[in-house]
């Protein structure tokens, strides 16, 4: 058995973690946090279905055969993982979309649905984790980039809150869209007003920056002047002259990733799919920095790829999630630096009884 030295995986104490990871701060507003929980209830574990653990056990004994983009080596020092409650709601979300019925069909790029699923289980089965039953459960596959040592830029982003009426008028003159079904101009011509008049406008802002910070993050919760509040996600995009422009849609009271599941600050990210599939778990090493930026130590976070976003290109960077309004603004744009990434998968050849 390989012994591994203990560090610590922050998950909520993270005021002494410097500039990337102090950011997207747990203890942020009820209503930011609110806007992407949902009540935990009981998700049928793989135990109680048969013809999965058949599934599973017929691939004890395989290679397991995953893209160029992940190496199967491990850190080379395993945290300890707590599990606190935001971890778990991250983790029920994957869970439920792990089961839906377009997540069999998804392209896992080689990745075995009831392994990502099974990934998660056995994470939620134990409150803590220590080095030496990390290295015992799961295999790690290293994130391959073009960056240094493998390295991966890690930025974060959030929802902004906007004030927006459902009328053009007064300081309300520029408008988000809902996506057409054919005839879609190019990004310039959308700017210059040729959707005007189609009946897609959703709502309207009081400024191009409020819309363009919207199509940037991807979502957008508004405030209209009567109080009510509105959610909207990202709806497809187009590209041309002008570069891109981002469409939106209505969504429930909560805020939702690419794989239309809500999202949990801090522990949800957007990646590039064609090369991390929405549903993977990961392990994150995330530089400890003092006030002057240098680096002091890494720490560690488990992660969730639910998201996907236009500006996540290849494996060389991922977005953290920060929740809703200013105060997760401010936490998104402390995120700036590098780390590395470990996709999580169940140890293959050994006891893999869901706990």
């Amino acid at each position: 058995m390989n012994t591994f030295a203990t560090r610590t995986c922050w998950m909520l104490m993270l005021p002494a973690m410097g500039a990337l990871v102090g950011a997207c701060n747990y203890t942020t507003p009820a209503a930011s946090q609110a806007a992407s929980a949902t009540p935990l209830t009981e998700v049928a574990s793989i135990k109680e279905k048969p013809e999965e653990m058949a599934e599973l056990a017929a691939l004890q004994g395989k290679p397991r055969k995953v893209s160029s983009t992940l190496i199967a080596e491990g850190p080379e020092t395993l945290p300890t993982i707590t599990v606190d409650p935001l971890m778990q709601q991250a983790m029920y979300e994957q869970t439920n979309y792990l089961r839906r019925p377009d997540a069999k069909k998804a392209n896992l790029n080689g990745l075995h649905r009831l392994e990502l699923l099974q990934t998660v289980e056995l994470l939620r089965g134990s409150g803590t984790f220590t080095p030496e039953q990390l290295a015992q459960q799961f295999d790690f596959y290293r994130i391959n980039t073009d960056l240094k040592k493998d390295q991966v830029r890690i930025t974060g982003y959030y929802t902004p809150v906007e004030s927006a009426s459902k009328t053009q008028g007064g300081a309300f003159q520029y408008p988000i869209y809902r996506k057409p079904s054919e005839g879609i101009p190019s990004p310039d011509a959308i700017w210059q007003g040729a959707l005007g008049g189609r009946g897609l406008e959703l709502a309207w802002f009081t400024s191009k920056k409020a819309v363009e910070n919207a199509q940037l993050q991807g979502s957008v919760l508004v405030e209209y002047p009567n109080g009510k509040r509105e959610y909207f996600g990202f709806g497809g995009s187009t590209k041309g002259d002008g570069g891109s422009y981002v469409f939106f849609t209505r969504v429930d009271n909560t805020v939702l990733g690419a794989g239309a599941f809500p999202m949990t600050a801090g522990h949800s990210i957007a990646i590039d799919t064609r090369y991390i599939p929405i549903g993977a778990t990961l392990l994150a090493e995330l530089p400890e920095m003092d006030l002057s930026g240098n680096i002091t130590g890494y720490s560690y976070r488990v992660l969730f790829a639910q998201d996907r976003g236009g500006a996540i290109k290849t494996t060389n960077r991922i977005d953290i999630y920060c929740g809703i309004g200013p105060k997760a603004l401010e936490d998104a744009y402390t995120i700036n630096g590098y780390g590395r990434l470990w996709i999580m998968m169940p140890k293959r050849n050994s006891d893999l009884a869901v706990q």
